[in-house]
């Protein structure tokens, strides 16, 4: 809180100073923050006889913490959060990204799809950093007058990943989970709703499937997944979950809101394909592997750079 009221009186952000708290998205110059922190972890205050000095409240106490925070710091594979240079501590970064993420791309207003790339994101991080993005999207979303709100959609793919139940996650997934069952929750208030793709539904957490109003399920062959799909049909159309196995690629069962009756459909084949990384293992395996592919992985790897 220091450091951000440090930053808003250097640069002059009167009205933002009155109103601020903790919770505030100001930037904060993160050397100033552990320069307090050590400050506070070797601090020595007067004793009780004149002119002798004890240990502090928190002496030594912060030296873990601090150790791990330095070690996020300098971890290469997390420089995108921490080696942004001096674009971070730029007022106007977060309206620029607002913009750039939710913001109108074409003269009609209409805002489009954005893509956002996370698969080179460390995965004990990858909750928590997915979990932001939608965070920054609702608090925009809960912070706009009703009448300049635009609805928003967020498709997340791999949603076992980000929304596991809550046996199966970590405690440092729990903030994750917080903010997508709040929207799923009280997105619809204002504006935002939650595609959620997964292959594994059994694996993604309860609370958002059962906030979801339309499920389109593609051939499922997991007994644990079918079961899932199938407690969402009614009684009399429990049967029809029967051919989930059966389906062919690019069938599906629709259920819900948008379908009067749970029914097959083919959906059509895009036309710009997804690289999803699916190689024609049948042509690949008759050609001849490529030289120094290995060593060139190897010191990939080490250099953690592509």
């Amino acid at each position: 809180n220091q450091a951000k009221q440090k930053y808003l009186e250097e640069n002059n952000q009167k009205d933002v100073l009155k109103h601020f708290t903790v919770d505030s998205p100001v930037p904060f110059d993160l050397d100033v923050l552990m320069a307090c922190l050590n400050d506070i972890n070797i601090e020595m205050v007067p004793g009780s006889r004149a002119g002798s000095e004890k240990q502090g409240e928190f002496f030594g106490k912060l030296a873990r913490m601090i150790s791990r925070l330095e070690n996020k710091v300098s971890d290469r594979r997390l420089g995108f959060m921490f080696n942004g240079g001096d674009d971070v501590l730029d007022f106007t970064w977060l309206d620029k990204y607002v913009i750039s993420v939710l913001g109108s791309t074409d003269e009609n207003g209409k805002a489009g799809i954005k893509i956002i790339n996370f698969s080179e994101v460390p995965s004990d991080v990858l909750p928590l950093i997915v979990s932001l993005v939608a965070r920054v999207t609702f608090s925009v979303q809960q912070w706009t007058p009703s009448e300049l709100r635009h609805p928003i959609a967020l498709l997340c793919d791999e949603a076992h990943l980000y929304m596991p139940q809550r046996n199966m996650a970590d405690s440092a997934d729990d903030i994750s989970l917080d903010i997508f069952e709040r929207i799923a929750k009280e997105g619809r208030k204002y504006g935002v709703s939650l595609v959620v793709i997964s292959q594994r539904p059994s694996e993604v957490n309860k609370t958002m499937l059962s906030q979801c109003s339309n499920f389109v399920s593609m051939r499922l062959t997991n007994a644990e997944d079918q079961g899932v799909i199938k407690r969402l049909l009614p009684d009399s159309l429990g049967g029809f979950s029967d051919i989930l196995p059966t389906l062919d690629t690019g069938e599906a069962l629709v259920v819900g809101d948008a379908s009067l009756l749970p029914s097959r459909i083919r959906i059509d084949e895009p036309q710009n394909k997804p690289n999803s990384g699916t190689v024609d293992f049948w042509d690949e395996w008759q050609k001849p592997a490529k030289d120094k592919r290995l060593s060139i992985a190897v010191g990939n790897w080490r250099k953690q750079n592509i």
